[in-house]
C-alpha cells in the first residue's frame, strides 16, 4: 500500500485525537495507492480496546469510493496502549479479506508506529507501506 506523507500524518493525528480510545476508518484508493483517508466515528460500548464504525459513516464512505471508481483499499485503526499488531478481535473480526488493515500504535505518542496486514481465514501476512513525500 502506498501513502503520502499528508496521508499518513492524517491518520496519525486522527489517532491521537481520539486517544485514549481506538480510531477507525476506511482507505479508498486504485492500484494500491491510496486516494482518500475515511476518518469514521468508532460508536463501540468499549472504545478504549474496541472499534465499530457508525454505519451510515461507514456506507456513505463505500459509496463515495464506488462512485469515485476506487478501491476498498484498507481498513484502520488505533491500539492506544499496544503494539501495531492485529489482536485476537480483529483478527476474529476480520470481515473483509481483501482489504488491507492498517493499524497505527500510540504505544510510545511521540513514535506512532504504523504497519498493515491481509487478514484471511485467521491467517495474518504483513504487507508493506510505502511512504513517499507526494500523492
Amino acid at each position: 500500500m502506498k501513502l503520502s506523507n499528508t496521508q499518513l500524518a492524517q491518520l496519525i493525528a486522527h489517532a491521537r485525537r481520539d486517544a485514549p480510545n481506538e480510531t477507525c476508518g476506511l482507505i479508498g484508493g486504485k492500484d494500491q495507492r491510496a486516494l482518500k483517508i475515511y476518518p469514521l466515528k468508532n460508536t463501540h460500548a468499549t472504545p478504549r480496546v474496541n472499534f465499530y464504525a457508525d454505519p451510515l459513516e461507514l456506507l456513505a464512505a463505500f459509496r463515495d469510493i464506488e462512485a469515485n471508481g476506487w478501491e476498498h483499499l484498507a481498513i484502520y485503526h488505533s491500539h492506544c496502549a499496544t503494539e501495531a499488531y492485529p489482536s485476537e478481535t480483529d483478527i476474529a473480526r476480520a470481515y473483509y479479506p481483501d482489504a488491507a488493515h492498517l493499524i497505527i500504535s500510540l504505544a510510545d505518542p511521540e513514535q506512532p508506529r504504523t504497519r498493515a496486514f491481509r487478514i484471511s481465514a485467521g491467517q495474518v501476512t504483513e504487507i508493506s507501506v510505502e511512504v513517499s513525500a507526494a500523492q
